[in-house]
């Protein structure tokens, strides 16, 4: 099997050669890539699965600074327009990776962990804003859902949003794939050795610039 082959067979549950490795940005022997909107670097059929890597609303407000709790709980209004631009901003990073040949989204999802949000924060706001954003990218080749964290996950909210991948670091969070199966079929990617797919992703490459908690 190619790469490509391998990690889509592995993504939907099909028979594979040997189990896939999904890494971040281009590794000599890593079935499918995670890469940032506008690297140039595009899908082929003898090439590793593209995936463009997109930070959801909430981590997307992390990155700038931006503590959208507060925001929406000193002004409702305010709050709400400022999520929706970030809404249209992730959508945007979406969009234009697929246009330039990614074969799917690598979809980092942030805040569905009391570090960030509580449970009623988290599903109150955020969690209908995931499940639009990955249900219009539902049409890509295969998608990555992956839920960041170090603390326990909010997997009841999570576990049925739309991707063909469910991945989590579970050396962090110390949750195993049979943990995760429990509340979500399908193909997961972890470093946990029962994972259809594993996960070669350094904790620095989605902990940078997240460490601020962002509960207001």
């Amino acid at each position: 099997m190619t790469s490509r082959e391998r990690f889509l067979a592995a993504g939907r549950m099909g028979e594979v050669d040997r189990k896939p490795t999904l890494a971040w940005m281009a590794e000599a022997e890593a079935d499918a890539v995670v890469i940032e909107t506008g690297s140039g670097f595009r899908s082929s059929v003898e090439g590793p699965t593209v995936l463009v890597d997109v930070s959801n609303p909430f981590g997307l407000a992390l990155k700038k600074g931006i503590d959208l709790n507060k925001a929406l709980k000193d002004d409702p209004t305010v709050g709400g327009n400022l999520l929706d631009g970030l809404v249209d901003e992730v959508r945007e990073h979406i969009s234009v990776g697929l246009r330039n040949g990614a074969d799917g989204i690598f979809y980092r999802l942030h805040g569905a962990c009391p570090k960030h949000c509580s449970p009623m924060q988290y599903g109150g706001h955020y969690l209908e804003r995931d499940r639009e954003l990955l249900g219009e990218a539902s049409a890509a080749t295969i998608n990555v859902l992956f839920v960041a964290g170090q603390e326990e996950l909010y997997f009841d909210f999570v576990s049925d949003l739309p991707a063909h991948v469910f991945a989590w670091d579970c050396e962090l969070t110390r949750i195993t794939a049979d943990d995760v199966r429990t509340s979500r079929s399908g193909a997961v990617a972890s470093s946990d050795p029962s994972s259809e797919i594993t996960l070669l992703i350094g904790h620095e490459n989605y902990l940078e610039n997240l460490e601020q908690p962002n509960i207001g």
